[in-house]
């Protein structure tokens, strides 16, 4: 039997969707595999066969939930909005988003959370997608004329994982005050604001 590799797997793709959900809404240490086979609809071997460990299924889950997770903060290239805009925007909508029911914070922080294991292959996948966000952040102040850009990037991924710390202990949406700071650090780079 030969299989092929570029059809799309649609069990492996119910395994990922239900791992996310569960991941997400639960933990990731108290969701074991059987609950994620049961909740796909498939069997443990079909969910192993896709993904040989639980480490593995968190691996690839994390992509999936990040990128979720990102694609409603991160502007569009066409949204119309200025380099300084972009950047406040990803935190006004975390504001937006830490209101919404359910909830949970950034995925990527919640995994490095649950499984403090430098050695786990999501590990390399979180630090990956932290990296990326910082990358935009450096693009966006660059273009925006920030005066050392780097520095307002690492400054504003920083910031950025304390807000979805801050919103996320204490169950409750983030404050005005944070496109307020986020302002405040593009300010001080001399970046010109919108009004």
């Amino acid at each position: 039997m030969t299989i092929d590799t570029k059809a799309p797997d649609a069990v492996r793709e119910r395994v990922l969707a239900a791992a996310c959900d569960l991941f997400t809404t639960r933990g990731i240490n108290t969701t074991g595999v059987d609950l994620v086979s049961e909740s796909a609809g498939v069997s443990k071997r079909s969910l192993y066969q896709r993904f040989p460990s639980k480490d593995h299924l968190i691996a690839a889950y994390l992509p999936l939930a990040t990128d979720r997770f990102m694609a409603g903060l991160i502007p569009p290239e066409d949204s119309g909005l200025s380099p300084a805009e972009k950047m406040i925007e990803v935190f006004a909508a975390a504001r937006r988003a830490s209101g919404e029911p359910g909830f949970r914070g950034c995925p990527v922080l919640n995994a490095a959370a649950e499984i403090p294991d430098t050695a786990h292959p999501m590990r390399g996948v979180a630090l990956s997608y932290k990296e990326r966000l910082q990358e935009y952040f450096t693009e966006q102040a660059r273009a925006a004329g920030a005066a050392e850009p780097a520095l307002l990037a690492e400054q504003l991924a920083m910031f950025f994982d304390g807000a979805m710390s801050y919103a996320s202990v204490r169950n409750e949406p983030l404050p005005d005050t944070v496109t307020t700071t986020v302002r405040t650090l593009l300010a001080a780079q001399s970046v010109v604001l919108p009004d």
